[in-house]
């Protein structure tokens, strides 16, 4: 592993080739994260740098914080702590009514050609970011966003559909590619990809927490748009598995309006479907919280990012306390601390963490 950081150009400035501890965080359903713990002599250079590379990964890493402490007895420390380049679509907003529908892979793709790529306003562009290759995602959208985050209407868009997105750096051209991308499915009920079972049985998993929590689950919508009274839009959305108890959630979608991006009407039934994906997109972030943190040996049966990897779908079984799931790998923890190199990896969705909150260490 090197670690380079880079300028906003993308400039090298300089390696650090010894750090204390790295901690690289990769995320599917929100931007990853960094903590990179060094020796003060390296505190100059990152207070410098715009950008953390590392040669065996794909992220890359933009410094947001950097801290330099020197304690009463004189020991000095310093870290940089930041996200991955995803957080860059973050600085831009929707800044009106655009309409998406149709694939929503090209609709994810044309909203950031519009907002950071290509902008009628060319401020606005976002330096080296580029459009990357198709990854062909099947899947369909019809929506309107105004007002919104950039970054968090693309996970907003993702996470409803269980696709995600990156921003893939290339070191020899000093491009960022902005990817639409879903993870493999290599679940033991499937047969076009290898499986991934993380079992006690296979001794791959080790120092297990799992938890489930429905308290604020919801499956059934009511979303209301445009309109007043009697004459208001309102659609429901019902995403209930057979049998399953009904838990409403009201959805107020009234800036959804039944016009397109060019101010002409639409459809009622065109608006409608604007309505039932916005449902969806809010059922989404009242999921049932079932996860597995587990710490996973690497070098056990299975290969990190050759038999599995960020976003795939595996299953995992554990004897001990009869739990046997079928979950998407959501984050994957790597902590490289003292030589040795640890693995934590998080099957299923949980709540949202900030990254202050996730891994927050004394400086």
């Amino acid at each position: 592993m090197e670690l380079i950081v880079l300028d906003e150009n993308f400039d090298i400035m300089g390696p650090v080739p010894l750090f204390r501890t790295l901690i690289w965080v990769r995320r599917y359903q929100q931007p990853g994260c960094f903590e990179l713990h060094v020796s003060t002599d390296y505190f100059p250079l990152l207070n410098s740098g715009r950008y953390l590379y590392r040669n065996d990964a794909e992220e890359l890493g933009v410094i947001d914080e950097v801290n330099y402490s020197q304690d009463e007895n004189g020991g000095r420390q310093a870290y940089a702590k930041g996200n991955f380049a995803e957080i860059l679509l973050a600085a831009r907003v929707i800044e009106t009514v655009t309409a998406l529908a149709g694939s929503v892979e090209m609709a994810m793709r044309a909203l950031v050609e519009r907002t950071a790529i290509s902008p009628s306003d060319a401020d606005r562009k976002i330096k080296h970011l580029r459009l990357g290759e198709l990854s062909g995602i099947s899947g369909s959208l019809d929506t309107q966003a105004t007002g919104d985050n950039l970054s968090d209407k693309l996970y907003e868009i993702g996470n409803a559909q269980e696709i995600s997105h990156r921003v893939r750096y290339d070191y020899l051209t000093n491009d960022l590619a902005f990817e639409v991308w879903q993870g493999k499915d290599r679940r033991d009920s499937q047969e076009v990809n290898s499986w991934a079972i993380f079992s006690n049985s296979f001794y791959n998993i080790r120092n297990v927490v799992y938890n489930r929590n429905s308290s604020q689950y919801k499956n059934f919508a009511y979303v209301a748009g445009s309109g007043e009274g009697l004459e208001r839009v309102i659609v429901t959305v019902d995403l209930r598995q057979p049998g399953e108890e009904r838990r409403e959630l009201w959805v107020d979608a009234r800036d959804l309006q039944q016009k397109d991006g060019n101010n002409n009407p639409i459809s009622l039934s065109a608006y409608r479907a604007q309505l039932v994906q916005r449902g969806r997109e809010k059922l989404a972030e009242y999921r049932k919280v079932e996860t597995v943190n587990s710490g996973v040996d690497a070098k056990a049966n299975l290969v990190y990012k050759k038999d599995f990897d960020l976003g795939d779908y595996c299953t995992y079984i554990n004897t001990e306390i009869n739990v046997a799931t079928d979950k998407r790998i959501t984050e994957i923890m790597e902590t490289y601390e003292g030589g040795k190199e640890e693995l934590a990896v998080t099957f299923g969705n949980d709540e949202i963490l900030t990254v202050r909150q996730l891994i927050r260490r004394e400086a």
